[in-house]
């Protein structure tokens, strides 16, 4: 799996308002060789009149010529843990761009600074 990529992945059946069901999801560790594990940032499609916290945004007519909403929020603070067996399909759907890895970034970041 390739770090910054986004992949489709099934987060599964969760309690209360925890984030599940199939969604795409930005990679971003390297699996781990001892449980096949890694780290993911879900994305979720970004509707018009509605307040996104705790990520940022990211323009899907970059990556994709006709994308089926034209922005997704990139959910940090929904940052979760997977197994591999949790991605539907193995094919990378895009790779983030730099400009897009620094957001990522940026609200990891933040996301650490708010924990402490």
């Amino acid at each position: 799996m390739e770090i910054h990529g986004v992949y489709l992945i099934n987060f599964g059946t969760n309690v209360g308002k925890e984030f599940n069901g199939q969604h795409y999801g930005i990679i971003i560790s390297e699996k781990s060789k001892k449980d096949e594990t890694m780290l993911v940032v879900p994305l979720t499609s970004k509707k018009k009149g509605i307040k996104y916290r705790g990520g940022f945004t990211i323009d899907n007519t970059k990556y994709q010529k006709e994308p089926s909403c034209l922005s997704s929020f990139a959910k940090v603070r929904k940052l979760r843990e997977i197994d591999k067996n949790r991605i539907i399909k193995k094919k990378l759907i895009f790779s983030l761009d730099d400009e897009d890895i620094d957001k990522l970034k940026k609200s990891l970041k933040e996301l650490i600074i708010c924990l402490k």
